[in-house]
């Protein structure tokens, strides 16, 4: 006798035929948690907080306290890698230029934060110092020739690069020498250079075999002019800012791509960004500096870059590649053999020893420098780019999990892909709101996004969203008579519809009190509703070859079982 019976469920694979699918696979599976194998409703998200407007599209909490907002798309943000860093320190691109935010900065006031942040990077001095001599030469010992540069240094103590160099002299020990060093060559523009503010004045030393400008003094900001009698053996270190200038910016001649994005740690205190087809990394534990020697030029403009165990990922708008080396001098490109595009930014997600994309195939996942599309065999290409809207989503990590939602000109929907379980699984996600943004906070695991005004946390709800499975097409060799569908919950009701060759033939709605099911129906016509000692329901008298069985409700459900006699459910 026909029996079918399903107690471990999993997610869709529309690419494969409902009649050939794995018995644990549905043809619909919307708004289910597989984790345990059982159909478990997910929650509703619960509001958080209430942003300035509804306009917002970037957010981040900082420092456990205060949300950050932006109007703009996918600002990306880094905290500072120094350690006891007093300032807490922030970083971020995806707002015009590259930033850096102190906390008296960012979170003064009530609201509206970030309330003052800075271009990153340091300038050097736009004109080179001049120097003039004075006091009497000493005739017993050969002079030295000097020249002098000098650099300046944020409010927050970050040195930029030294100015040009000035014209030499000819000194001995007898005679000093005044440093002048213009207002008019301080940089304008939105750099922290206030009442903390430094410059830092080195003058060349002529050793046996080389000649490296070392430390004379620091000055303030506003100082103009600097005498300098220090004796050659009191020199301090040598100057280390030479290369470092900041990361391309909005200066369209220097950097025609525009300015840096993707801001991302990358351990041991690098960060990394990109600006087209160029990779960009920093000093370690030095943010505001970024050496053109640190940078490397892809064959294809980059679309997104994300941190893996032990290098980066870059997907560009061709092959992706990884990025790997312990010296960020010293960095090695290797191309992922996979000719796999990123179609969207906003598909990017970290997931930890591996990185998801959307691809034109399908998502894809990298790891180190192999590469595959883990959607292949269970959704098609055409079925990709149609129903999961590849380069309109926004996808997040939760607990594992990888979450996208779109709006498809006012067509709001979402999906989930679950590696967790023993089969990955692909679910579908209802959505009342637009989701226009989010943020993962990483000491909790817990997803928050932007819906409306509103930051709320998703699944964050005591309520349960209602789930619905519609298990495979189960097919016997001849046309048969099944009498009888069960359905086992931790709770109910529960609705459950029953197919069969492709026609509706049963419609009930099973609730429970006290130990009694009830059996509400709306379809087959003229049955009424009547009790039940077990959640089995009778189906009218139909013959057919194929058979299917939706249910939906906002339970936890356990089993699914149709069968042709009440002995056959019983003794399952």
């Amino acid at each position: 006798m026909a029996y079918f019976k399903n107690t471990r469920f999993s997610g869709i694979a529309p690419g494969v035929a409902p009649r050939l699918l794995a018995d644990q696979f549905g043809q619909t599976s919307q708004n289910i948690d597989f984790e345990s194998g059982r159909l478990v409703p997910i929650k509703q998200d619960s509001d958080t907080y209430t942003l300035q407007n509804g306009a917002r599209r970037s957010i981040y909490f900082y420092r456990d306290t205060n949300w950050l907002e932006w109007s703009e798309d996918g600002v990306d943000v880094v905290p500072g890698p120094i350690p006891n860093d007093t300032n807490e320190r922030l970083y971020f691109t995806g707002d015009d230029y590259p930033r850096v935010g102190t906390v008296s900065s960012m979170v003064s006031g009530n609201s509206g934060y970030p309330v003052v942040s800075y271009r990153l990077g340091v300038p050097a001095p736009s004109a080179a110092p001049t120097i003039a001599k004075s006091g009497t030469a000493s005739t017993n010992e050969t002079p030295e020739t000097r020249a002098y540069v000098y650099t300046l240094v944020t409010d927050l103590g970050e040195e930029g690069p030294p100015s040009a160099a000035s014209s030499t002299l000819d000194v001995t020990s007898t005679e000093t020498v005044t440093v002048t060093m213009p207002t008019s060559s301080n940089p304008s523009g939105n750099y922290f250079f206030s009442t903390n503010a430094k410059k830092r004045v080195y003058r060349s030393n002529t050793g046996s075999n080389f000649t490296d400008f070392q430390f004379v003094a620091e000055v303030p900001y506003t100082t103009t002019s600097y005498t300098d009698s220090t004796a050659s053996s009191a020199l301090a270190e040598v100057l280390p800012s030479g290369t470092w200038i900041g990361p391309p910016d909005d200066n369209t001649s220097l950097y025609p791509d525009g300015p840096m994005l993707g801001l991302t740690a990358v351990g041991n205190g690098v960060m990394a960004g990109f600006s087209g087809k160029r990779f960009c990394l920093s000093e370690p534990f030095l943010p505001h500096a970024w050496p053109i020697q640190y940078r490397i030029t892809l064959e294809d403009d980059i679309v997104d870059i994300a941190a893996t165990g032990n290098g980066v990922v870059a997907l560009t708008n061709g092959t992706p590649y990884f990025i790997t080396g312990t010296d960020p001098a010293a960095l090695t490109p290797v191309r992922v053999d996979l000719a796999q595009a990123c179609v969207n930014k906003n598909s990017v997600v970290d997931m930890g020893e591996y990185v998801l994309y959307a691809a034109p195939d399908g998502l894809v996942a990298v790891s180190g420098s192999t590469g595959e599309v883990v959607s292949r065999g269970l959704i098609s290409v055409d079925q990709w780019n149609s129903d999961f809207r590849p380069t309109l989503i926004r996808a997040f990590r939760h607990e594992g999990t990888y979450v996208a939602f779109y709006n498809d000109g006012g067509t709001l929907g979402g999906w989930v892909y679950d590696p967790r379980a023993s089969e990955a699984a692909f679910a579908t996600v209802t959505l009342s709101n637009e989701v226009r943004g989010g943020f993962e906070d990483p000491k909790s695991g817990q997803l928050y996004v932007i819906e409306g005004n509103k930051i709320r946390k998703y699944r964050g709800g005591s309520a349960s969203k209602t789930l619905t499975f519609k298990t495979k097409k189960y097919t016997t060799p001849s046309p048969v008579s099944m009498a009888w569908v069960s359905v086992h919950a931790e709770a109910y009701p529960v609705t459950v519809k029953v197919y069969g060759d492709g026609a509706l033939i049963a419609h009930y709605q099973l609730s429970e009190s006290s130990g009694v099911y009830t059996q509400s129906t709306t379809a087959p016509s003229g049955i009424g509703s009547g009790t039940l000692r077990e959640p089995i329901m009778r189906l009218p008298a139909t013959v057919a070859t194929e058979w299917e069985v939706e249910v939906s409700g906002a339970v936890t459900i356990n089993e699914i079982c149709l069968a042709q006699s009440m002995d056959e459910i019983r003794g399952s």
